[in-house]
C-alpha cells in the first residue's frame, strides 16, 4: 500500500513540473488559433512558421540576444570559476579562524537576495560610470551571490582532495601557483562542471537585473528580448514559444555536455566539511 501510494504521488509530482515544459515545447509548433483554443493537444496541423518566423525577424531579436547573452555569461562564468576556485582552495587549505569566518561571510552572502542589493549596486555601477554597460552587469554577476556559491562548492570539493598531492608537488620543486594551477584545478572538473551548470544557468533566465542595469535603450539579453517582443496590445503567442525554445538550446547543449561531471561534482566534498 505505502509503495503504491510513493509511486502515486512521485507520477502526480512528475506530471506537475513535466506539464509546463510539455507546453513550453509543443505549442512552439501550433498556430496562433491551435494555442488559444487547444494549448494542450499535440500540433495538428505541425508547423515551423513560428520557428522561421523567429529566425527572419527584420530586428534580428533572437541572434542580438543570443550573441550578447553569450558574451556576458562567458565572460562572467570564467571570471567566476577562476576567483571561487583560488579562493575556496586558499579557505580550503588553510583552516584556522580567519577562513573560517571568510566562509561564513561567503554563506551568509548566499542568504541575501539579489533584489536586495539592486538598489545599492546601482548607485555604485552609476558611480563607477558603468550604468548601461555589459561590463557594469558582469561586475554585478561576478560580485553577488553567485561568487558565493560558487566559493562554498569549491570550498567543500578541495577538501576533499588529499594534502598529500600538495606535499608531493611541493617537494618536486613546484610554486604555489603551479600547485593549483597544475595539479588542484584539473582535478576541480567535476565541481567546476556543477559551479558552470548553475551559474550559467542562473545568469542566462535573469531578467530583473539585465531590465535595470542596461536599461531598455542600452542592450538586450535573450531573456529582455523575449520581453521586448511583447505587444502592447496583443501577443503572437507562437512567436514567444518559439523564442523560448531556441533560447534554452544553448543552455541544454552546456549541460549535456558537462554531464558526466555535473554528479560528482554535486557530491564531491559530501564527506570532509
Amino acid at each position: 500500500m505505502q509503495k503504491t501510494l510513493r509511486i502515486g504521488v512521485a507520477a502526480i509530482l512528475t506530471i506537475v513540473f513535466a506539464l509546463p515544459l510539455y507546453l513550453a515545447v509543443v505549442n512552439v509548433f501550433k498556430t496562433q488559433n491551435q494555442i488559444s483554443y487547444h494549448p494542450i493537444s499535440p500540433p495538428n496541423p505541425f508547423t515551423l512558421e513560428n520557428l522561421y518566423s523567429v529566425v527572419m525577424r527584420g530586428d534580428r531579436l533572437l541572434f542580438h540576444g543570443l550573441q550578447n547573452s553569450l558574451f556576458v555569461v562567458s565572460v562572467s562564468l570564467v571570471l567566476l570559476v577562476i576567483l571561487s576556485s583560488v579562493i575556496g582552495f586558499y579557505i580550503a587549505r588553510h583552516n584556522n579562524r580567519w577562513t573560517r569566518l571568510l566562509l561564513l561571510l561567503f554563506v551568509a552572502g548566499m542568504m541575501v537576495p539579489p533584489q536586495v542589493t539592486l538598489i545599492p549596486v546601482t548607485r555604485l555601477l552609476r558611480f563607477l560610470r558603468l550604468m548601461g554597460t555589459y561590463p557594469g552587469l558582469i561586475l554585478y554577476y561576478t560580485s553577488t551571490g553567485l561568487l558565493s556559491f560558487a566559493v562554498f562548492v569549491f570550498t567543500g570539493f578541495v577538501k576533499s582532495i588529499p594534502r598529500e598531492l600538495d606535499e608531493a608537488a611541493v617537494l618536486d620543486g613546484a610554486g604555489g601557483f603551479q600547485l593549483f594551477w597544475k595539479v588542484i584545478f584539473p582535478l576541480m572538473r567535476p565541481a567546476t562542471a556543477s559551479v558552470a551548470i548553475f551559474l550559467s544557468l542562473w545568469m542566462w533566465n535573469d531578467f530583473l537585473n539585465p531590465l535595470i542595469i542596461l536599461g531598455p535603450a542600452r542592450g538586450i539579453t535573450i531573456t529582455t528580448g523575449i520581453y521586448t517582443a511583447l505587444g502592447q496590445y496583443s501577443t503572437d503567442y507562437g512567436q514567444m514559444f518559439a523564442l523560448m525554445f531556441l533560447s534554452a538550446l544553448p543552455v541544454l547543449a552546456l549541460y549535456f555536455a558537462l554531464q558526466k561531471e555535473f554528479i560528482s561534482g554535486l557530491t564531491g566534498g559530501a564527506i570532509k566539511g
